[in-house]
């Protein structure tokens, strides 16, 4: 495998009345699996329980209160241009979880979770070169676990796959994008345009042209801001999802899940002092409940400990990423040396 072209970089720029009251037996009944037709997996049900869901009866059983906040968050967010189709559109986000998960976390025989690992820490440094939006980021990574489940890659080919890869995701949610002579130089022309357009081609092919993904990013600000977290919880926990990147392990989970997983583990890290808004609307997001509570510590576990040893790794770009003032220190916070321990889980 080509060895990485060493890049400095640049800061980074984040971009970023109750209806009526519900007792919680009865907000718990209101979750309860409904009438199973249809053929994808309820986000509403515990990690691994796969149910059949009645989704168009959804929106009568969820509170009103949860829906308009949804909808005021989606707004806000700048996810929708419509505010009549809102609901719409979060339903279909959690439709499409199932969609966008690995059965198993298995690579080929030449690709390691290091070497994975090492091409991940290496785009991540490219995409802040370039000052490429956050989903151009998630969806990059999510074609490169997409394509190396499709198509046979040489170790010699990792690196061209991996340029590709945001290369194709820059297409779709970048409006201004770098000449392929700029890719060749970041790869300190090792490969060829020809060879980039090659394999571009071949990636299209094997994925037919089917780019749609919803980042876990979108999921985790969309709570956090119906939950009222404060900017420095959004930093931290925006923190330990990119983290969860670079952790192979992760790929079986829902994005869904790892937003809540890594928004969850943010506030433990932190411990703010709360307040009675606060945990009022947190507990109207925790209603939700997308993991149970053994796959929800599994994630946590997962973030903790690549958070604990993010800055003695050698792939250490996301920790750099995040320990910029303008992103509040959030990688350097002393407590996620031992965030493990928050969890009560040994080493």
């Amino acid at each position: 495998m080509p060895s990485f072209t060493s890049l400095t970089l640049t800061p980074f720029d984040p971009n970023q009345g109750v209806k009526k009251q519900v007792s919680v037996d009865g907000r718990r009944a209101l979750f309860k699996p409904l009438q199973c037709i249809d053929e994808f997996e309820s986000s509403l049900a515990p990690l691994k329980l796969v149910a059949k869901c009645e989704w168009d009866t959804l929106h009568a059983l969820v509170p009103s209160l949860l829906r308009c906040e949804v909808e005021i968050a989606l707004e806000k967010l700048n996810f929708i241009w419509d505010h009549t189709y809102a609901w719409e559109m979060f339903l279909d986000m959690m439709k499409c979880q199932v969609s966008y998960t690995f059965s198993n976390t298995d690579l080929p025989s030449h690709f390691t979770d290091a070497t994975r690992a090492i091409l991940v820490d290496w785009l991540v440094k490219i995409h802040e070169m370039m000052h490429f939006q956050d989903e151009t980021l998630y969806l990059a990574i999510y074609l490169l676990n997409r394509t190396l489940r499709l198509m046979t890659v040489t170790t010699a080919n990792l690196q061209l796959l991996g340029i590709v890869c945001l290369f194709v995701a820059a297409k779709k949610e970048e409006s201004f994008l770098p000449e392929v002579s700029d890719l060749c130089y970041v790869m300190d022309f090792t490969y060829t345009k020809q060879q980039v357009l090659r394999m571009e081609r071949k990636v299209l092919n094997r994925l037919k042209f089917d780019l749609s993904y919803c980042p876990p990013l979108h999921f985790l600000l969309l709570f956090a801001t119906v939950a009222r977290c404060s900017v420095k919880v959004t930093w931290m926990a925006r923190y330990l999802l990119e983290v969860s990147l670079l952790e192979e392990r992760c790929v079986v989970f829902q994005p869904v899940q790892l937003a809540e997983a890594a928004l969850r583990l943010a506030r433990l890290v932190l411990k703010e002092p709360p307040t009675a808004e606060g945990e009022a609307a947190w507990c109207l997001v925790s209603s939700l409940h997308i993991c149970n509570e053994s796959a929800l510590l599994s994630i946590m576990s997962i973030l903790a400990d690549a958070a604990a040893t993010a800055h003695t790794r050698e792939t250490c770009a996301t920790y750099l990423k995040f320990s910029s003032p303008e992103t509040m220190l959030v990688s350097r916070h002393p407590a996620l040396m031992n965030a493990y321990l928050l969890l009560g889980v040994q080493k």
